[in-house]
């Protein structure tokens, strides 16, 4: 009888704390907002060797060269869905900042002269994706996501040549910009906070992200956190 009343009072605590629990949205628009930081998969060798074939290429012979590679920036985004049960439709955009690399080098020469290239990749554009959601309790689920990015890649290079004994410098500076559709894949997982909002934490990999030919293609890594609000 003990037993029979522990249970009793064990399922009646479980069903007042579902019944307390914010409830999953079943139907309806939402619009959210989200921030965080991306990684562009770019190999510094790589780049060296790009900078290195473009001197060369203009007859400058470059040695003792050292770079940088800032892979990481910040990156945000706004989004609007509809969701129907455990499926969501959603369009954003999302800005996925930049990547940052920069080459010191020396000619070879009876004076100094110095060679210095900087080269940024800038990524944005508007998303499509579908979501497929498993909750695990009343407030809490996880998702997975698949879809496309409508990428604009925005490549700028500057190079320059300077001989600090005479005071003079050549420079040059070129831009090459592409619009692409590449394909993105997710996972995260949303805690409804209240009977509207829902906070996020998400995982993102946009693949081949670029025009081959004009900007090259580069995999972007993007991790964020977001708010959703539920219009029901």
């Amino acid at each position: 009888m003990l037993r029979r009343r522990m249970a009793v009072s064990g399922l009646t605590v479980v069903c007042l704390a579902a019944a307390a629990a914010p409830a999953l949205a079943d139907t309806g628009f939402y619009v959210g907002a989200t921030a965080g930081e991306s990684l562009f998969h770019q190999d510094r060798a790589d780049a060296d060797a790009a900078i290195m074939d473009a001197f060369s290429a203009n007859g400058i012979t470059v040695v003792n060269g050292s770079s940088s590679l800032d892979k990481a920036d910040r990156a945000f985004g706004g989004l609007v869905g509809y969701r129907v049960s455990n499926f969501s439709l959603e369009a954003g955009y999302v800005d996925l900042g930049k990547l940052n690399y920069k080459f010191n080098g020396r000619v070879p020469a009876v004076t100094t002269i110095l060679a210095n290239a900087s080269l940024i990749a800038k990524a944005k554009g508007p998303t499509l994706a579908l979501l497929g959601s498993l909750p695990l309790s009343p407030a809490w689920e996880v998702y997975a996501r698949a879809g496309i990015l409508f990428s604009k890649v925005t490549l700028t290079a500057d190079t320059s040549i300077s001989i600090p004994s005479r005071n003079q410098t050549a420079s040059a500076t070129a831009s090459e910009s592409a619009n692409s559709v590449d394909p993105l894949i997710g996972v995260g997982i949303g805690w409804h906070v209240a009977k509207q909002v829902a906070l996020r934490a998400e995982y993102t990999r946009f693949s081949n992200v670029g025009d081959k030919d004009k900007t090259g293609e580069i995999n972007i890594d993007l991790f964020n956190l977001g708010v959703t609000y539920s219009f029901r």
